[in-house]
């Protein structure tokens, strides 16, 4: 895919970026396994998945893993996509990201299983173009640039959209970017139209200048999703159900501290907005961690067919195998 020349090397700049912060990790994480020194729960962290972020930075899994003398190591990384690949080479037990990824990796032949997902998150995204733009409805993006994080809830939000209109996938032109590189493309005119999240969301519509053609929840259900490996998640089923308790804790201080939260993203994150709108994304999401049941089965796997009609993944994919017995912390065990 071509871009425009300082679209192309900032891109190339964050391709960089994001190969060495992986060939740190795996360097970090080799020399722990020479070492015997590697952690009984490997997770991995961005800051996208808003609830491994904060419990990162709590101590809260620490404290819970002391009781079976066991211990945590965080490999940190911007970009949730790269959870995948971190799968893929064995370096971390347990994860976090929206929908898309863990089907992905699933195509891929990666043995994961989900463990816990989120419940709809309907109001943290929207598709906008300019105000004054001439983009009416999805029907009229053929052709059209569009600025999005691909690989994440954004290409299941185009997809699903695209779809109900008689359109493929390849009908666009995807300008791949993290949230502020999005941003950076909308407005500079490289992009039409925009596949915002949050809290560059909330940041639109708090200055204004944009015209919503769907929210998130008029096409997906958009929820987070915990995926793990299945030797991790059958094995250590006491260290995985540890986790996901410090998880359901951290979130409910989240829901009940969204200002003190909001200053850990915005003190944290570079390139992203201020407090206040960190804690508007905050505020209107859902928190905790939920079963994976079988209508939430199936809700996956009408995506994965789609995907695979679309040909964002290769080939068909069975999900009905990709999940643990529920985790007694999620039965409020």
């Amino acid at each position: 895919m071509a871009y425009p020349g300082d679209q192309a090397w900032r891109r190339a700049v964050s391709a960089v970026t994001l190969l060495l912060t992986l060939i740190v990790n795996k360097g970090q994480y080799r020399r722990m396994v020479e070492e015997g020194e590697r952690a009984d729960v490997v997770i991995g962290v961005h800051p996208n998945n808003h609830s491994l972020f904060v419990l990162r930075r709590s101590g809260r899994l620490e404290r819970e893993l002391e009781r079976f003398g066991a211990s945590v190591e965080w490999i940190e990384y911007d970009d949730g996509r790269c959870t995948i690949d971190l799968f893929a080479d064995e370096e971390i037990d347990f994860g976090g990201t929206g929908s898309v990824p863990p089907i992905q990796a699933l195509s891929e032949g990666l043995d994961i299983v989900y463990v816990a997902v989120s419940d709809p998150r309907p109001a943290q995204g929207a598709v906008l173009v300019r105000a004054d733009s001439g983009i009416r409805s999805f029907a009229d993006l053929r052709g059209r640039a569009v600025a999005l994080m691909e690989g994440s809830y954004h290409t299941e939000l185009l997809a699903v959209a695209l779809d109900e209109f008689g359109m493929s996938y390849s009908d666009i032109t995807v300008l791949d970017g993290l949230g502020h590189e999005n941003r950076e493309d909308f407005w500079s005119g490289a992009a039409e139209v925009w596949v915002a999240g949050d809290p560059f969301w909330a940041e639109a519509q708090a200055s204004g200048g944009v015209r919503v053609l769907a929210e998130v929840g008029q096409h997906i259900g958009n929820r987070s999703t915990w995926w793990a490996r299945r030797g991790f998640a059958q094995d250590r089923r006491e260290l995985a159900n540890a986790v996901v308790a410090s998880l359901r804790a951290s979130d409910s201080w989240i829901a009940e501290n969204p200002r003190a939260a909001a200053e850990l993203f915005a003190a944290d994150v570079p390139d992203s907005p201020d407090v206040a709108t960190w804690e508007i994304s905050l505020r209107r999401r859902p928190w905790g961690q939920r079963i994976v049941t079988g209508e939430v089965l199936a809700e996956q796997q009408r995506a994965a067919d789609l995907y695979a009609k679309l040909g964002v993944i290769a080939a068909p994919i069975r999900l009905a195998d990709a999940v643990v017995e529920p985790l007694p912390a999620l039965r409020g065990e």
